[in-house]
């Protein structure tokens, strides 16, 4: 199984992780992780159960592709999201950063 190494995480995360799969030929050799959102503000100090960093680094070190979306309208980097990004070191070129609703932001 792919995702067996995320046991190390405990049944916190377990508990949350979700799977699904799609029967079709362009998706046999893909694979799409999605996280949660990042906490910001006051949602910060509600501590996860579980080491949401270290996921994020365990999934950077298998994929082939990060992206990485911001938000325009919410552009304050929190501080779990620094911790985040400092995990995704080494794996700068893996990197990629999308603009998220860039189509309602004003000229």
């Amino acid at each position: 199984m792919p995702f067996s190494g995320l046991t190390t995480f405990g049944t916190a995360f377990l508990s949350k992780f979700e799977c699904s799969q799609m029967p079709h030929s362009l998706l046999e050799h893909i694979t799409f992780v999605d996280t949660p959102g990042v906490l910001s503000g006051e949602k910060q100090r509600t501590q996860r159960a579980y080491d949401f960093t270290g996921v994020t680094s365990w999934f950077a070190a298998k994929c082939d592709l990060i992206l990485l979306l911001f938000d325009p309208h919410k552009l304050d980097v929190s501080d779990e999201f620094k911790r985040v990004i400092s995990s995704l070191r080494g794996h700068d070129d893996k990197i990629r950063v999308v603009l998220n609703k860039a189509d309602q932001v004003d000229t």
